[in-house]
Formats: structure tokens, C-alpha cells, sequence
């Protein structure tokens, strides 16, 4: 007597499909404007490759039609460190003195990433300047000079409260760019009790690096502060109606060889964007992006999506 098969449901091949192969990640990496060269530290893709992934540079370009072939085939997204965002984006001084080299290029391809994230709820990690360009997407305003500019949490808008078990010291004061190499931790965060970043690190405080100048100044109404530094500086950030989109002021790659205590970080955008290859409402392969340039007037270009499977 023959054995009756079962019909294979779409639910089989979607998990067959999981496991079959990593999610594809990708990094937006650093750019030389005097150059023209993306550059990226391997330590972003060692991170995801550790996690399960399978890391992919994304590319710089103003044609829209590359990014409509690619960004369907892309499951989950890392916005890695670099130079500073140029003021304009945020309402800031673009004449201060202490800015860094400007890559606008860069800016209008996140802008256009992070448009594509929220609209379609996928997976993204913010490191360092990442975090800082998640926050002025969202209309948040930066520090152009932590030395000159920061002085503790007074100057914080969003005072996490008591219950968070947020820990700060008044009057401390933080080397934000440490002279230690990366893979050393330098300070101390407190991370919310209530945010997402607590649940997949499961800890209130961690040890973590500092390379930078600049640091989140307001929060916007979309983005909840998920870590402190000693000093009151927002050191993480969470989008709040979203799945996983978040960001961390520190460079964790440096901290997940040999089951480091960032490698759960990495893991969990790993695990979200496997999940997103099968979620419903996932952009599919016929994507159309209208990209309009800026007027002298606007801060970015206007971007929509549209999926048309």
C-alpha cells in the first residue's frame, strides 16, 4: 500500500527556505569623497558573518534603479561608523569649525535605506555614526562638539526615570574618543530596563568603547533612549514602532569573538532578518523607487516606494 503524501504547505518551503542559506546584511560603508573609494573596516562583516549572516557592501550611486534590483534581495541592514552628518540634515551650524570631512553622497543613500527600513519594517543596526544618522532621519538634532557643547545630563532632553535603573554620575566626565585600541572597553553604559537592547544583551550595564566626537543632542518623538553613558549622553537609541531598529553610540564588533557580550546583538539583527525573508509585508522583487532631487529649501530628497508583488 502506498503512503499518501502531504501537500507541501507554503509554511514548509518558507522554513526550508530559512535555513537553507544566511540572510543576506547590508553595510553601508564609509566613503572617501576626494577619493571615490567605499571603505569598510572587516570588523563589521566578521560580526555578521559570526551571527549567521552573509554581509554585502552597499553600494553608492544616484541611480535609484540599482537599489530597486537590490534592496528586495537584502533581509536586514547595518549602518556602520564614519564622518560626521552634515549639520544642514538637523538645522545645525554647517560653518563650525570642528566638523569633519561632509560625505552627502552617504547621506542621501542611508536617508533612502532608512525610508526603505520603516516603511517596510526590516531589520537595521546603527553603530556610532549609524546611530547619529538613525536619530536625525527621525528629526533629532546632534552635539557638533561633545567637548565644547555637552555638560551632563542637564543638557539631556529625555531624563530616563528612576525605575529605568539608568545610572549616572553628576559632574562625570567622558573621553569619547579613546586612545586605547577599539577592542578595549573605556567606559560604562546603563541600558533601560524597558527597551528591547536590554532584553537581547540581558543586563542593565555593559563595558563598551568610545571613538567619536559628536553624540545624539534631542531625541525625536519616534526614538526612545535605550543606554546611557556615565556622563548622561544618549548612548543607544530604539525606534519605537518598529521591530528591530535600533543603535548604539559604541562599536560593538569589537566585542563578539568568542561569544563576547555583544555577540547577542548580532545575533538578534541576524535572527530578525531570517524571519523577515518570509513575513508578510516584505518588499518583493518589483520595486519602484521615485526619487526626487532636493530643492534649495529641503533638508532631503523625497523618497517613495512602491511594491508592486
Amino acid at each position: 500500500m502506498k503512503s499518501v503524501q502531504r501537500p507541501v504547505s507554503i509554511e514548509d518551503i518558507a522554513t526550508k527556505a530559512m535555513g537553507a542559506s544566511r540572510p543576506v546584511i547590508g553595510i553601508v560603508p564609509t566613503y572617501d569623497p576626494n577619493e571615490g573609494i567605499l571603505r569598510m573596516n572587516n570588523h563589521y562583516a566578521q560580526a555578521v558573518v559570526a551571527a549567521g549572516g552573509a554581509p554585502l557592501i552597499v553600494p553608492f550611486t544616484s541611480d535609484v534603479s540599482v537599489y530597486e534590483s537590490l534592496l528586495p534581495r537584502i533581509d536586514g541592514f547595518v549602518l556602520s561608523g564614519g564622518q560626521d552628518i552634515s549639520p544642514v540634515r538637523y538645522g545645525g551650524d554647517i560653518t563650525y569649525g570642528k566638523l569633519s570631512e561632509l560625505t552627502p553622497e552617504r547621506e542621501e543613500v542611508e536617508y533612502l535605506l532608512l525610508s526603505y527600513v520603516y516603511q517596510f519594517d526590516y531589520p537595521l543596526l546603527g553603530i556610532c555614526r549609524g546611530m547619529q544618522m538613525i536619530n536625525v532621519f527621525f528629526g533629532g538634532t546632534l552635539y557638533l562638539d561633545l567637548e565644547e557643547q555637552f555638560d551632563g545630563m542637564c543638557a539631556a532632553d529625555d531624563v530616563p526615570v528612576p525605575a529605568e535603573g539608568v545610572q549616572t554620575q553628576s559632574g562625570a566626565r567622558v573621553n569619547h574618543w579613546q586612545t586605547k585600541e577599539y577592542g578595549h572597553p573605556t567606559h560604562t553604559v546603563s541600558i533601560m530596563r524597558s527597551s528591547k537592547l536590554g532584553e537581547i544583551l540581558g543586563c542593565d550595564s555593559a563595558a563598551v568603547n568610545s571613538m567619536h566626537h559628536q553624540g545624539v543632542r534631542a531625541l525625536p518623538p519616534n526614538l526612545a533612549a535605550a543606554a546611557y553613558g556615565p556622563d548622561g549622553l544618549v548612548e543607544g537609541v530604539e525606534a519605537k514602532d518598529c521591530r528591530f531598529l535600533m543603535g548604539v553610540q559604541w562599536h560593538p564588533e569589537y566585542f563578539v569573538e568568542d561569544g563576547g557580550h555583544m555577540a547577542p546583538l548580532f545575533r538578534a539583527l541576524i535572527d530578525e532578518a531570517r524571519q523577515m525573508r518570509c513575513r508578510e509585508g516584505r518588499c518583493h522583487d518589483c520595486l519602484r523607487i521615485d526619487r526626487e532631487e532636493c530643492d534649495p529649501n529641503a533638508v532631503w530628497p523625497a523618497v517613495k516606494f512602491a511594491d508592486y508583488i
